[in-house]
């Protein structure tokens, strides 16, 4: 019986032992668990508009008016929308490169160039159909469609016939 009794404190240090030779390097206070990327919550998200009238030149970018150096104008058929004033209004950089004649957008990660008088456009290098020429109105801005600008982006755009008003939506990240 009296190997017994020594033999479970001895089992017992011998079990505990790595534990004690590791207590140092052990935190004082529970840690929480690991997470991961996954494990995180997404960012929050929020409803982005954009109101614009055909022949008006404002524009109520989520709630801040701005006036726009020209207006949107219905031409066959579409309506269009200076390329500038739109992009810039929604937080795009847009610059003009004399070399190709080409408006350059930079929305994001996407990079789109238009041509006046060409009914295609390039989006990261990659040619698509606009379904109808990028213009210059009056005032020598260059106008596009909307919807199709629109669609390549993300944004749904609703339009009302009774005020000529147009409202582009679109999730985002805050």
């Amino acid at each position: 019986m009296k190997t017994k009794k020594l033999i479970l404190p001895l089992l017992g240090l011998t079990l505990m032992m790595p534990a004690l030779a590791n207590a140092d390097a052990m935190p004082n206070e529970p840690t929480a668990p690991a997470t991961s990327a996954a494990d995180m919550p997404a960012a929050p998200m929020s409803v982005y508009t954009v109101k614009l009238k055909v022949n008006s030149p404002m524009l109520n970018n989520n709630g801040r008016m701005v006036t726009m150096d020209t207006s949107p104008m219905f031409w066959k058929g579409m309506v269009y929308v200076p390329v500038r004033a739109l992009a810039e209004g929604v937080g795009a950089k847009v610059a003009w490169d004399a070399t190709t004649g080409a408006t350059v957008v930079w929305a994001g990660p996407d990079v789109m160039k238009f041509w006046v008088g060409r009914e295609a456009m390039e989006i990261n290098d990659a040619k698509v159909s606009i379904g109808s020429k990028v213009v210059l109105n009056d005032d020598g801005r260059v106008m596009v469609p909307l919807r199709f600008i629109a669609e390549q982006l993300g944004w749904e755009l609703d339009y009302s016939a009774l005020d000529w008003s147009l409202t582009l939506t679109k999730m985002v990240n805050r």
